[in-house]
């Protein structure tokens, strides 16, 4: 008996598949002409297959510490959501609600700033302070509001002759305000917006950390702490969505004390499940990891200020 055999050439990417799916791109070598029935029953099958795996990832995200990375170094990488792709979703919603939070707070505290001025004469020495107040600028006499101008002015002009940081500083502030109009408003708002690229460049920051402490552990690579670090970044960022809860002063500074507090266990009990580390050595390594972490994000925020007032 002969058997005839069809050539099947995959459709997608013209790898000569064998049966039905290729074995280069993975995609079905038979397809028919789609219905308008099957494109709806495609859509809810990937829609509750992703969600799924986004429940399950999340669930072992907060209540597993270290079982995402674990997974990910032992190929289980179907069951959950990739590293990268978590970390882009979760930053990034934590981003655009920090920048909303954020927007409102400088609306406030432009109205503060207009309406909560007030200027007082030391007779004593001849030269204007400025407070706040309930008292507004445009309240005051045509011959006080010349002196409170002159005042301001000779202030700007003696901090733009003063040397070194704070005199650079001054200048610049002056040309932003002159090219951007609310110096203050543009430098925030550049800030917030270089914020999500400091934290992903501190992705390998933890990793090279990671990297120094298990120095010994010659089976694991750079890249094997970055998948730590990015699991680790995931979790901080959607457990410190809670602090922008609208509540008191008073509770919000408790509610950042228990987050942080949170972080901290999470981290210790996540270095303990992967890398194996007694409870002190774990301890040790969370807080050496936390003073590096919090000593070169600061010099990054400090060098991005810098770059901010240098190319503004």
């Amino acid at each position: 008996m002969s058997h005839e055999h069809h050539e099947i050439i995959c459709p997608n990417c013209g790898y000569h598949a064998v049966e039905n799916y290729c074995a280069r791109c993975g995609q079905e070598t038979h397809l028919h002409k789609e219905t308008f029935w099957g494109l709806v029953v495609h859509f809810l099958g990937h829609y509750f297959h992703y969600d799924s795996k986004f429940w399950k990832t999340m669930k072992a995200l907060w209540f597993s510490p270290g079982k995402l990375t674990i997974a990910y170094w032992n190929k289980q990488r179907m069951r959950y959501i990739a590293p990268v792709s978590l970390y882009i979703f979760i930053s990034a919603v934590y981003f655009l609600v920090s920048f909303e939070f954020s927007t409102g707070d400088i609306e406030v505290n432009n109205h503060k700033t207009k309406t909560g001025m007030h200027f007082t004469n030391d007779e004593s020495n001849g030269v204007f302070t400025i407070g706040e107040d309930t008292s507004v600028i445009s309240g005051l006499d045509s011959s006080t509001k010349d002196l409170v101008k002159n005042a301001i002015k000779n202030n700007r002009e003696q901090a733009n002759k003063s040397k070194g940081l704070v005199g650079w500083l001054n200048s610049r502030s002056k040309k932003i305000k002159e090219r951007h109009g609310n110096a203050a408003e543009f430098v925030r708002e550049r800030a917030n917006h270089d914020w999500p690229k400091l934290f992903f460049f501190m992705i390998p920051v933890m990793a090279l950390f990671l990297k120094i402490l298990y120095a010994r552990r010659k089976d694991l690579f750079f890249v094997d702490h970055a998948i730590f670090a990015l699991h680790f970044h995931s979790f901080w960022f959607s457990l410190f969505l809670f602090k922008f809860i609208n509540i008191s002063q008073r509770s919000h500074s408790i509610i950042m004390l228990i987050l942080s507090i949170t972080a901290m266990i999470y981290m210790i009990r996540a270095l303990r499940k992967v890398y194996s580390s007694s409870q002190a050595r774990a301890i040790f390594y969370m807080l050496f990891m936390a003073f590096g972490y919090v000593l070169s994000l600061g010099t990054l925020v400090l060098l991005d200020l810098f770059f901010i007032f240098c190319t503004a």
